[in-house]
């Protein structure tokens, strides 16, 4: 018994190792396989958020889909009212003029068909007498008002047309140049590119497919009601609603075949707009383009965005061409072999007989005069019928160009959208994701959103707890605050991208203040001064004033005479005599130098006189002597400089000269705001944590200001002055 059981223990054993190790291999297979599974799901999670994300784009691109729907009349009734603001208004005395001329070229249509009636049967009856005094007497006679009538009906519709693109152009210019709003449409929302195609191509095409809208649809009208009445005393009254009834039905038909020509031509419009601004880089870049020897390079940029524009309308011509097979079918074609059996009815058919059209007594001659008044004539006269036929079918048409007119409403009215929005505080922007495995989404920022606050007071500039922040929400500083007060010059210097520009940004309105409280004069009594000044188109005066005119400079005080001290101040009195007066019209750009440019602009600023200017690297062309003499007198005129510097970290003796604070960047989200020393003609910016070690247990400006007011000493004001922020723990 014990030699059985000790002979069977390794056999058991053993099996149990090797169950041991298939059930171990079995749970490494399982643990593998849901680690994958896991793996697999979260793959699928990230999917699905892209397709939710591409799904939901779709969605919003399709809830603006360009059409005639109500979206659409939503847009026209916002539009109309500026197109024609009253019925006291030019634009409504044309209207009502346009209407008076179509209702005249419908009556003389009626006129001239029963008038070819009549020429046809002298001729059929072979009465010269007859035929000479219609055609020769009576024609001769009426074909003077008929001309005035077509050529008043094309000059209404050209005098309308211009009338609507100038309201629109004005109400457009008036709400892009409000302010900075021109500004704040380009650089922080970015719903609009290129508002210079918008502001001329789309709104001259909305104008004038407007006014040509309106006739391609109140003529038609006018003529269906005056040649439904004609057409059914003559071949019976149910024929003109046989005929409408047809061209409604063959109306819907076409309606629910044809393409989105409205999207279509919005996006023609738009790629149009691309293809200008490629050109337009190249003129504002044409020099440095040279230097780079990149012709090449931009030609196939510009050719490429022609070829978007090549294909999309090869595109929409290829659909324009199927789509106007259907159109000559079922409103040409079809619509006339409708119109020869109501015509050709009572001729053959006694029961439908009328006073005027197939009588059995009428004679040949007499069913000829009426044929050919109440039809299309083998050579082209018009007729009852098929002028009632065309009217409908241009009815029809005008719905495809309604289409069409669509794609430029939705461009002009996305326009004075934005423009309404962006006058309001309220910005759309694609925000880039710092996530490469995330879309960019589109953010909009409310007037919620900007939770800081403006204060104007004259003669301080003060950011207290003031973000640095950029619209596309990168943070450059976090928390800043400094107080400069008239006669307190400041230099300002760090990296490239570390918020310099950022701060003025700010300062000057362009950029939304998102957080803090910033108390500052008036936009009139800050100036602004950049490396590259603008040189505005208008005479050498104007560079001067700019942008007052030569009234306004007047009523300041400023004659030629003044405005010659100021260029003797910056050495620049040549220059009247150089360029032909004051009054002189040159392209200036290109005329001055680029140290001309820069005292121009230095002129400029002791012109406006401001409580505190921002200068850019705006001497960086003027010799040394020059730009001494030309600090020192905004000093003498009361004028707070803010001087920005693009040295990283050490101060020139010029800056030192001129300049008693500095506030420096360090471009890691750390700044330090003190009193300008020697010292920094060699010690470069402090790093964070000896910045803060230096301001430890220190007081802030602000708060050692009212200190400074009784003690005058020299220990308290160093220590007044010593002041360091660091935020970036903030």
């Amino acid at each position: 018994m014990g030699q059985t059981l000790s002979t069977t223990n390794p056999l058991s054993s053993s099996f149990r190792r090797s169950r041991s190790s298939l059930l171990l291999g079995i749970g490494l297979l399982i643990f593998l396989y849901n680690r994958h599974a896991q793996q697999e799901r979260r793959r699928q999670a990230r999917l699905s958020t892209r397709s939710d994300v591409r799904i939901q784009d779709n969605r919003n691109r399709r809830s603006k889909r360009v059409g005639v729907d109500a979206r659409f009349l939503a847009q026209i009734k916002r539009l109309l009212p500026i197109c024609i603001p009253g019925v006291a208004s030019k634009e409504a005395a044309l209207l009502v003029g346009l209407a008076i001329v179509l209702i005249c070229r419908t009556a003389l249509d009626i006129w001239f068909s029963g008038f070819n009636g009549h020429v046809v049967k002298a001729i059929v009856s072979r009465d010269r007498r007859n035929f000479i005094a219609l055609a020769v007497v009576e024609f001769g006679f009426m074909m003077w008002p008929m001309s005035i009538v077509n050529n008043s009906l094309k000059l209404c519709i050209s005098a309308l047309a211009l009338s609507f693109r100038s309201r629109l152009t004005r109400y457009a210019h008036e709400q892009y140049l409000k302010g900075i709003t021109f500004y704040k449409v380009s650089n922080i929302d970015n719903r609009i590119q290129n508002a210079d195609q918008l502001l001329t191509q789309d709104i001259d095409k909305f104008a004038e497919n407007l006014s040509h809208l309106y006739s391609d649809i109140a003529k038609p009208l006018v003529d269906i009601v005056l040649f439904a009445y004609k057409l059914g005393e003559a071949i019976g009254k149910e024929a003109p609603f046989f005929m409408i009834s047809y061209f409604i039905f063959s109306g819907l038909v076409l309606r629910a075949m044809s393409p989105p020509f409205g999207r279509y031509t919005a996006v023609e419009q738009k790629l149009e707009g691309d293809f200008r601004f490629t050109h337009s880089r190249i003129i504002t870049h044409s020099e440095e383009i040279a230097f780079y020897r990149g012709g090449e390079r931009e030609k196939g940029v510009v050719n490429a965005s022609f070829d978007k524009i090549l294909r999309h309308v090869k595109k929409i011509y290829r659909l324009r061409f199927a789509n106007g097979i259907f159109d000559s079918v079922l409103v040409k074609y079809c619509a006339t072999m409708t119109a020869y059996y109501l015509l050709a009815r009572p001729v053959f058919d006694p029961r439908y007989a009328t006073e005027h059209m197939g009588k059995l007594d009428a004679d040949p001659t007499k069913i000829m005069e009426d044929y050919s008044r109440n039809c299309k004539y083998c050579l082209g006269v018009s007729g009852y019928l098929v002028n009632l036929s065309q009217a409908v079918g241009r009815l029809i048409l005008a719905g495809r160009d309604l289409t069409r007119f669509a794609g430029y409403t939705s461009r002009v009215s996305e326009l004075f959208d934005v423009l309404d929005d962006v006058n309001n505080d309220r910005y759309e922007r694609t925000v880039v994701s710092k996530d490469s495995s995330e879309a960019n989404v589109n953010k909009e920022i409310t007037p919620a959103d900007l939770k800081g606050r403006i204060i104007t007071q004259d003669g301080v500039i003060n950011f207290e707890n003031v973000p640095i922040q950029t619209p596309n929400h990168d943070v450059l500083v976090k928390d800043m605050s400094f107080k400069v007060e008239t006669g307190m010059n400041c230099l300002i210097s760090g990296p490239n991208g570390c918020g310099k520009s950022s701060l003025f940004r700010i300062l000057g309105d362009l950029w939304p203040l998102f957080d803090g409280i910033l108390t500052k004069p008036s936009s009139d009594k800050l100036f602004y001064v950049p490396q590259k000044p603008y040189l505005a188109l208008g005479t050498f005066r104007d560079q001067i004033t700019y942008p007052d005119n030569k009234v306004q400079a007047r009523r300041r005080g400023y004659d030629d005479e003044a405005l010659m001290e100021l260029l003797n101040v910056v050495h620049l009195s040549y220059l009247v005599e150089r360029e032909g007066g004051w009054d002189a019209v040159q392209d200036w750009a290109d005329v001055l130098s680029g140290g001309e440019k820069q005292r121009v602009a230095m002129a400029r600023l002791f012109y406006h006189k401001p409580q505190f200017a921002i200068l850019d690297e705006c001497t960086s062309a003027v010799s040394v002597d020059v730009e001494g003499i030309m600090y020192t007198h905004a000093k003498e005129l009361g004028i707070t400089l803010f001087t920005v510097s693009h040295r990283v970290s050490l101060v020139s003796e010029q800056a030192l000269k001129y300049h008693e604070w500095l506030l420096r960047f360090d471009g890691e989200g750390d700044y330090e705001f003190r009193k300008l020393e020697e010292s920094d003609l060699t010690a470069p910016f402090a790093s964070a944590n000896k910045a803060s070690a230096s301001t430890s247990g220190k007081k802030t400006r602000h708060d050692e200001e009212e200190k400074s007011e009784e003690d005058e000493g020299d220990e308290a004001d160093n220590e007044k002055n010593s002041m360091t922020s660091s935020n970036g723990d903030d």
